[in-house]
């Protein structure tokens, strides 16, 4: 009989119940909104490393150099990254507990009259992590290297589609014809995979005209990132001078606001669902004080104080889970609608350059 008694009575106030419960409602998707916007400027502000499977990118940034130093033309070392010794680093890094997997990567830039562009040379027997982690995302058709000293070349997709570049062409570089054999697509996001040419490490170094094998950059995993700053005290330590990345130095180059929300999202999100919740408590207390003539009538014609806290109970449940159910749909259609659609717009960093 309660059950009855609930639901004619909800249905003759329907417009004063049909206002509790969107007010409701509204509180209630402010509450999951404030959560899945948190979780989403998270996912997107760690992107950049976790596209590259690294917890850590060690490089050793440049101190200034004379104007009689600097390239402008040709096939030259970045003026930002300093070359280091190869072997000297993984030596290093394999001494450190944690350290899972380490791959390198020799970055360099092509000069020419009408555009600049950047290589890197991979090497073919590094772990797939880093930017060694493009053999995953190469395109149909396309191969990866035979080996470290081979003439072949893989190409960026965007920069193949503008000036024309397919696979099997040629691709000159320093009057030396290089071939085609892949073009990459990188699909996640990332100010760190903004290269456009990619060959083997062994062919990069007979560009740059090195006597012994050198590396300006140097990509690192971490078997559990909870020793991730542990790892990253042990590497500075060993590398005096070397600049150590982690998702906190790539946070710089978001926005403020993103920035805020990446540090404190999940104490925002809980402010918001205590200020949410108090919200709703205080929605449903007004809503029954207006139907506090009931509960006074319903005591007068003999009802049992347990049937009508019963009744009540009854009443505002319903209420909260259809307003829940409400508040759940309008933040899967903001889920939906915008913030899969959603980009933080990362920067480039200006002092890590490829």
């Amino acid at each position: 009989m309660i059950e009855t008694f609930v639901v004619k009575n909800l249905s003759f106030y329907r417009k004063k119940v049909f206002l509790t419960t969107a007010l409701v409602a509204a509180l209630f998707f402010l509450m999951l909104a404030a959560f899945l916007f948190t979780q989403k400027i998270k996912r997107l502000a760690d992107a950049p490393l976790q596209a590259l499977q690294t917890e850590i990118i060690v490089q050793k940034d440049s101190a200034n150099k004379s104007a009689q130093q600097i390239k402008t033309s040709g096939v030259i070392a970045p003026f930002n990254l300093t070359a280091f010794s190869k072997s000297d680093a993984l030596a290093k890094l394999a001494q450190i507990s944690g350290v899972t997997e380490v791959s390198t990567a020799l970055v360099l830039w092509q000069f020419d009259l009408r555009n600049n562009r950047t290589i890197v040379g991979i090497d073919v027997h590094d772990p797939q992590i880093g930017l060694r982690k493009i053999q995953q995302w190469l395109m149909p058709r396309s191969r990866f290297f035979t080996d470290n000293n081979a003439r072949e070349v893989i190409v960026e997709r965007h920069f193949a589609k503008l000036f024309g570049f397919k696979r099997g062409g040629v691709y000159k570089i320093n009057d030396a014809d290089y071939t085609i054999v892949g073009i990459v697509d990188f699909k996640e996001q990332s100010n760190l995979a903004n290269a456009q040419i990619f060959m083997p490490y062994g062919s990069t170094l007979a560009l740059l005209g090195a006597k012994r094998e050198v590396i300006n950059q140097a990509y690192v995993s971490v078997a559990d990132v909870s020793h991730l700053p542990a790892v990253h005290d042990d590497i500075a330590r060993r590398f005096v001078g070397f600049s150590i990345l982690t998702k906190d130095r790539l946070l710089k180059n978001v926005s403020s606001f993103h920035r805020l929300i990446y540090r404190f999202g999940n104490d925002f999100a809980l402010a918001i669902a205590t200020l949410a919740l108090v919200l709703i408590f205080w929605v449903m207390k007004m809503h029954r004080m207006e139907f506090g003539g009931q509960t006074e009538i319903l005591k007068f014609i003999g009802w049992p104080q347990k049937s009508i806290a019963l009744w009540v109970i009854m009443e505002s449940l319903l209420i909260v889970l259809l307003a829940l159910c409400v508040g759940v749909v309008l933040a899967l259609m903001f889920q939906w609608g915008f913030l899969s659609q959603m980009e933080i717009g990362v920067l480039p960093d200006h002092n890590f350059k490829l």
